[in-house]
């Protein structure tokens, strides 16, 4: 698979269209919450209706991705630990659910709702996209083919030795920024 942009293998718009696809596959096309829209929350001054609550940040992706980047105050649940974890997430708050691009994240935000939670919003674009258009001082990483662990990947990519190959969870740092 060709990388076509910092960040994930897919162009831009065809990482939204598929996330939009899931959204109508789901029938919830109501929860999206742009990348300046988040800046607005973490800043603290959302004018969105309903976020002016302190929101919940709900970080979705996996360990090596949340320790290698992560907006202030998330809690992390990875998907795949969310089903026997839903105890931890306040249901009384809006939560604001991210990942690297979208899908992850729209998958939690579904299995949030069918377990009772009204208040869920899905960062468009996760973490990647606000790096890019937003917050360019943020690490970005890719997730493309491969076959070499993550960490081991993170720390050919701090020496400057960005390989061919990459791996599925993650790697090709385009940004080293210390956090």
């Amino acid at each position: 698979m060709s990388t076509s942009r910092k960040g994930s293998s897919q162009s831009d718009e065809e990482q939204k269209n598929r996330v939009r696809e899931f959204e109508r596959l789901l029938g919830r096309e109501d929860i999206r919450l742009s990348c300046r829209e988040m800046k607005e929350i973490l800043s603290g001054r959302s004018g969105k209706e309903g976020m002016h609550s302190d929101p919940l940040l709900l970080d979705v992706r996996e360990d090596w991705e949340y320790r290698y980047v992560r907006f202030p105050g998330a809690i992390h649940i990875p998907l795949s630990r969310l089903p026997e974890s839903l105890d931890k997430i306040p249901s009384d708050r809006i939560v604001v659910v991210y990942c690297h691009t979208g899908i992850r994240s729209l998958l939690a935000c579904y299995l949030l709702q069918q377990n009772g939670f009204e208040k869920v919003r899905n960062l468009e674009g996760g973490i990647d996209e606000y790096a890019r258009t937003i917050e360019p001082a943020l690490p970005q990483y890719r997730l493309e083919n491969g076959r070499r662990p993550p960490e081991t990947v993170l720390a050919e990519n701090a020496r400057g030795q960005v390989k061919g190959d990459h791996n599925p969870w993650g790697e090709g740092v385009s940004v080293r920024i210390p956090l």
